[in-house]
């Protein structure tokens, strides 16, 4: 039997950010449901919204760094030049203190974007399974797929009998049907789950799926024409307990009123896949897209969404490049003026072969991400750079404070432990009496501590 669970993430830090962020897609579902609107797209249009607004800090502080690094870039290339050659212990120490004071002075660090990123990535990753697997993540979907999940699973053994007659007698046309069987053949375990399959599935395989259902009698029909040997040669394939199986599964084809008891049975399931189905297109409907379609396999208007999110996305790093300032003889400007041209045309390549959803969600992220950039440079317009280092410079300044407070309070309790000791033992420069006392183990450290300290009081 199938297990209807879906598939999330399990991964520790991306599953549980997948985990979390889906709820949020649950919720802002729910919310569009109660004013009687069910579709996809405008979720996830919100959504990335919402996820824009939570990393705005962090693009802030980017920005900033970005901002700062044009500034102190020539400062660290002239130290790496002055050090250049140089492997000996002294000069690489001297090199080190130099450029650690160039980031004091702007009141930063190197790790300043690097962990921004850090934070962003599992936050982006786990954005990759909700939107690619929505059922996942939102249960209200994943009840429209769970009638066609049922039907399969009751219906795929004897599927699997259908494949192998039509894969062995060629003259029978019924390729839909071993389609199906392919599309579920690995769902029957604990990593692929049916409604995974079905969240992906395309207009042909949803064609193949009816089809499939609506030929069978005809198919049943042909099969009745079958001699003993016709079955005799193909329940060979079989062994032990599946032959037996597959014996039962052609006395049932046999048999008139089994038959058409089972016929009775797919026709069910027909009214079932295609109210399923009627449901899930219009949840996903975006306009005249499909949104559970890859561009490339439709090739019609859902195109319309990588070529924007190839445009947002080159327009945004244009953007973010401009407002780098970087002088063009760095050796970083060739780097980024490259990412302005790579990362588009893999947002490309990528959103025209995932499903149109996920795409959406690039198109979308790159439209906000223009408006951001737009609003960050109009507000370093205004900012003068040196009140950024002087802010950074203070607040470096009060966590090193803080720190060095803290290593204080850790020094000092020490200390305390260490009076307390020697007040509670009276110490007489007999070794055995003090270590006896104070349960301290012969030959260690802290024995030696206490003669040291037994010699200075005695000669106070």
């Amino acid at each position: 039997m199938f297990d209807f669970l879906l598939t999330q993430n399990s991964t520790p830090i991306i599953g549980w950010c997948a985990s979390i962020l889906g709820k949020v897609m649950q919720a802002l579902y729910a919310l569009f449901c109660m004013i009687g609107v069910e579709n996809i797209g405008l979720c996830i249009i919100i959504f990335t919204m919402l996820i824009k607004l939570v990393l705005f800090p962090m693009a802030l502080k980017q920005q900033k760094f970005s901002k700062l690094s044009t500034l102190m870039n020539p400062e660290l290339q002239a130290i790496q030049k002055k050090y250049q050659g140089k492997r000996d212990n002294a000069s690489m120490m001297k090199m080190q203190e130099e450029t650690q004071a160039v980031y004091e002075k702007y009141g930063t660090s190197p790790t300043g974007s690097c962990l921004q990123m850090l934070i962003q990535m599992p936050i982006l990753f786990s954005l990759y399974y909700i939107i690619s697997n929505i059922p996942a993540y939102v249960p209200q979907v994943q009840e429209y797929y769970t009638p066609v999940s049922e039907v399969i699973c009751d219906d795929y053994e004897y599927f699997g009998y259908f494949d192998k007659i039509v894969t062995e007698d060629k003259e029978l046309k019924y390729d839909y049907v071993s389609n199906v069987v392919k599309d579920f053949e690995k769902t029957d375990g604990k990593n692929k789950k049916v409604i995974d399959v079905l969240a992906r599935y395309s207009n042909k395989q949803w064609s193949d799926l009816e089809k499939s259902y609506n030929n069978m009698e005809k198919l049943v029909d042909e099969l009745k024409s079958y001699s003993d040997s016709d079955w005799e040669k193909i329940a060979k394939k079989y062994k032990g307990d599946e032959k037996e199986k597959f014996n039962d599964f052609v006395e049932v084809i046999k048999d008139d009123e089994q038959s058409a008891e089972l016929l009775k049975s797919y026709s069910d399931s027909i009214e079932s896949i295609d109210s399923a189905k009627n449901k899930i297109m219009k949840i996903y409907a975006f306009g005249p897209i499909n949104l559970t379609q890859s561009p490339m396999s439709t090739m019609g208007w859902a195109i319309l969404i990588p070529l924007l999110s190839f445009l947002t996305q080159w327009y945004s790093t244009r953007l973010s490049f401009k407002n780098s300032e970087m002088p063009q003889d760095n050796p970083m400007a060739s780097s980024m003026k490259m990412m302005t041209t790579i990362m588009p045309l893999f947002s490309l390549f990528i959103a025209l072969s995932v499903p149109a959803g996920l795409g959406l969600y690039w198109a979308i992220s790159g439209l906000f991400q223009i408006i951001q950039q737009l609003a960050l440079n109009n507000y370093f317009k205004k900012v003068d750079v040196n009140d950024i280092i002087a802010k950074n410079v203070e607040k470096a300044n009060k966590k090193k404070a803080k720190q060095g407070y803290v290593a204080k309070q850790v020094i000092n309790a020490a200390n305390t432990n260490t009076k307390s000791i020697y007040n509670n033992v009276k110490v007489n420069g007999n070794k055995e009496s003090v270590n006896k006392k104070c349960k301290i183990k012969s030959g260690s450290m802290a024995e030696k501590a206490n003669m040291v300290k037994a010699f200075d009081e005695r000669n106070k």
